[in-house]
């Protein structure tokens, strides 16, 4: 089996074409996996769709608010995670004080601000980082999960990151839907919503447990309850993670979901 580590993926939000152009080149010459968007309009958008291990953005975008698109970015527990690098290269002031409380931000503004300057922050950011998850290559079947979440979005995003890092992946909207997979399909994890409609969470997990073909599987709570009453129920119903969605990158939750199929 051969590990290779992931490119960190980057995603350019900057509406000043010849300028993104640039600094997209230059990430990309330093063996970046860079995306760029030219339309701030569908910003958030293109946040969902790339799942970035940073968003650089433009304090000056035409046509779009810099701070709506982190507010609505910071209000997607999937998200809030995400570090931001908002740059500005004009007379455009960085307003700080909008900035969501939540935002994992950095700021670089300066009328002489080039693209090296920009690609010199990226490099002392990701030497220091780890955030990347190890991608793994082999000709064995993936690794094979169930992800049970009933949030439209959420799943979306998550479906994706864990697609791409090479997890065969089952998704179910309800207690229900998970337990008829289960029935044809055990897998070698289960990573599990607690808040769903119909059956619960909490009892979901208690009918995966009693029953033997499924008691070994590890399953993950992910979800976004996070009183300690909480955690101590689901471990006591033999969850052997609890994560709460608003305080773990994407990043984290795979490299977790990675730990409990070994």
């Amino acid at each position: 089996m051969s590990v290779a580590a992931q490119r960190q993926k980057i995603l350019i939000i900057e509406s000043n074409g010849a300028f993104g152009e640039q600094l997209r080149d230059t990430l990309a010459a330093a063996t970046y996996d860079v995306v760029l968007v030219k339309e701030p309009l569908h910003g958030l958008q293109s946040i969902i769709d790339t799942l970035p291990h940073l968003v650089i953005i433009d304090a000056a975008l035409r046509g779009a608010d810099v701070y709506d698109i982190l507010a609505k970015k910071q209000a997607e527990p999937m998200l809030i995670k995400i570090p931001v690098l908002i740059i500005s290269n004009e007379s455009v002031p960085i307003h700080i004080n909008r900035v969501p409380a939540n935002c994992p931000a950095e700021f670089m503004s300066s009328l002489k601000l080039t693209p090296a300057d920009i690609l010199q922050k990226v490099n002392r950011r990701f030497s220091k980082s780890a955030s990347a998850t190890p991608m793994t290559t082999s000709d064995a079947s993936p690794r094979k999960v169930l992800w049970v979440e009933d949030d439209k979005l959420i799943g979306t995003i998550l479906s994706k990151k864990l697609t791409t890092s090479g997890f065969g992946l089952m998704h179910a909207k309800n207690g229900e839907e998970a337990l008829e997979m289960l029935k044809t399909a055990i897998p070698d994890a289960i990573v599990l919503d607690l808040v769903l409609p119909g059956m619960g969470g909490f009892d979901i997990l208690q009918q995966i447990k009693k029953d033997g073909a499924l008691s070994k599987v590890p399953v993950m709570i992910l979800s976004n309850l996070s009183r300690q009453s909480d955690i101590e129920r689901a471990k006591s119903l033999g969850a052997q993670k609890f994560l709460v969605k608003a305080s773990v990158s994407l990043d984290e939750i795979v490299k977790e979901v990675r730990g409990l199929c070994q």
